[in-house]
């Protein structure tokens, strides 16, 4: 859903990438280009203000380098998860074929014990003899039996343990797709709630609505108070978006201090008085300092609105979203615009 830039216009950008990635030592790898693609065009935020740092200060980007950036910002799940994942699935398998191996061996000894049981009836024997065969065949079926418990006892650990990996990958998955310091969706969580959105016609044809927000003089804020304080802004605008949606729209942080929320079945006045009850209860709102317990106040948002339009796609709403809030930005701040209300 990110890239879709047409043939031409990836053209361009891949001419210009190969001359960037010339000036570093990592290796022209898939995920490196991944990376510079997705900094270049600036359509993941924290990827580009991370790798934006490294660049300013002169570094290099080597193999390591990259392969740390493609994990945290572009990969859906961390490398080291997949890793870990990869090796405990091994583990399982290996384990698994290990008691199969050993009770197919049993089995085929069991089955040459019958045959020779069953050659030996048609001998003549007398009843010690016959005694003596029932209590062979009693012991060799007994261990059997015991070892297609075993087997059955590791299978059913094995399913517990398959089930318990799921779960760990499916948290994985989440992680990948959540803002660490907010608890809320990233940019790339954001994208797929969207896309599954954009999938169903029924839900856009009900009326959706996007809000682009971002703090006002955030970087003042952290200036001025510190970026321990900085961080507990963004949290507490989080907390504040998430408590005035409904359980069917998507809040997210697309990176720094720029916010995304998309309101289900929402008209444009709907999101407008969504949007500006949110920026009041900002505005109203203090927050308390952990050094030194100070209340600070007056903090506020920039907001902009745009409304789907058959046959838009995402990066139609955010475009136009983007462009009101840009207006909002540079006539005041501390307002909310409508695309093409201006």
């Amino acid at each position: 859903m990110k890239y879709e830039q047409d043939r031409n216009a990836s053209g361009e950008i891949l001419r210009l990438l190969i001359q960037k990635m010339a000036g570093h030592p990592a290796a022209f790898t898939p995920p490196n280009y991944a990376v510079w693609y997705e900094f270049s065009t600036g359509i993941n935020p924290a990827l580009s203000e991370a790798m934006g740092k490294l660049l300013d200060s002169g570094d290099k980007l080597d193999d390591d380098a990259i392969e740390k950036l493609y994990a945290k910002y572009v990969s859906e799940c961390n490398m080291d998860v997949q890793r870990v994942l990869r090796e405990d699935i091994q583990q399982l398998l290996g384990k698994i074929a290990g008691f199969t191996e050993e009770t197919d061996k049993q089995a085929h000894q069991f089955g040459d014990s019958l045959q020779t049981y069953s050659d030996t009836l048609k001998q003549n024997l007398d009843v010690s003899m016959l005694g003596a065969l029932i209590n062979n065949m009693a012991g060799d079926t007994d261990k059997m039996r015991g070892s297609m418990q075993n087997l059955q006892s590791e299978l059913e650990a094995s399913k517990q343990q398959v089930e318990k990996l799921h779960q760990e990958l499916q948290s994985a998955h989440a992680e990948a797709l959540t803002d660490p310091l907010t608890g809320i969706l990233n940019r790339r969580g954001f994208e797929t709630r969207a896309k599954q959105i954009f999938v169903g016609q029924t839900t856009l044809d009900k009326g959706l609505c996007l809000l682009m927000i971002d703090i006002d003089h955030f970087k003042k804020i952290n200036d001025t108070y510190g970026h321990l304080f900085g961080d507990k802004v963004i949290r507490a605008i989080a907390a504040t978006l998430k408590s005035k949606v409904r359980g069917q729209d998507v809040v997210a942080r697309l990176g720094g201090e720029e916010f995304a929320v998309l309101l289900a079945e929402t008209n444009i006045s709907g999101a407008h008085t969504a949007a500006e009850q949110i920026r009041q209860s900002i505005e109203r709102g203090k927050i308390r300092r952990l050094d030194t317990q100070e209340q600070i106040g007056g903090i506020t948002i920039s907001i902009g609105i745009a409304a789907h339009t058959k046959g838009a796609s995402i990066l139609n709403l955010l475009d136009q979203a983007d462009k009101a809030l840009y207006i909002s930005k540079n006539t005041g701040r501390n307002k909310t615009t409508v695309h093409g209300r201006q």
